[in-house]
């Protein structure tokens, strides 16, 4: 069996040269090559250290994070003055009584159109009662004449007085006498019937 000899190409004088083994291992000398395995070597090393550097900045963001946990794990506390004042005012409105007041005016007046008259069938009253500004009249009194009804008139002018149609005042038999009525006209007074002595007192309201 024939044993040759390797050779390769050196790229230096561009020659062939044998390879040589020292100690069974195939030493190669190529400063290229170093080149480019330091420089790589650099690169993992200047890796490394990038990694380290990741290392403590993720240590920094694990802290942050550990005191935004702490902060929304407690109690929110947001302090407003000018909203809390408001608030508190509300809060006292509502927890006092809320009262409205209303007046309403109502306007009465009286009139005693016949105070211990003595009259015969046919007079009226001595005077009228004003009634224009109000819309209810109440006509109460009293007669000695028992037997006799006493009629209601009206008027617009105070001068010129028509009966109230079939509207009269009938006497109880202690000669009292009343009755209430709407008012759409501006002057009340009574007509007798009969004979007697009579008060009448009439009331209005609006």
């Amino acid at each position: 069996m024939s044993i040759g000899v390797l050779h390769i190409l050196d790229s230096t004088s561009n020659k062939p040269r044998p390879l040589t083994l020292a100690s069974g291992v195939l030493s190669v000398n190529d400063s290229n090559a170093r080149s480019s395995l330091a420089n790589l070597d650099s690169k993992i090393t200047i890796c490394d250290t990038s990694g380290l550097a990741t290392s403590v900045a993720q240590s920094t963001a694990n802290s942050s994070l550990s005191n935004i946990e702490s902060s929304l794990s407690s109690t929110l506390i947001v302090s407003d003055t000018t909203a809390q004042s408001t608030l508190s005012s509300i809060e006292s409105a509502l927890a006092g009584t809320l009262s409205t007041t209303t007046t309403i005016s109502v306007s009465k007046s009286s009139t005693t159109v016949s105070s211990a008259q003595m009259v015969v069938s046919g007079d009226f009253s001595s005077s009228s009662h004003d009634c224009s500004s109000q819309r209810n009249v109440t006509v109460v009194g009293t007669t000695t004449d028992t037997s006799s009804n006493i009629e209601i008139h009206v008027s617009a002018d105070n001068s010129t007085f028509y009966k109230y149609g079939q509207n009269s005042l009938y006497p109880a038999s202690d000669g009292s006498v009343g009755s209430n009525y709407e008012a759409p006209f501006n002057y009340i007074k009574v007509k007798y019937t009969g004979s007697g002595t009579a008060t009448i007192l009439i009331m209005g309201s609006d």
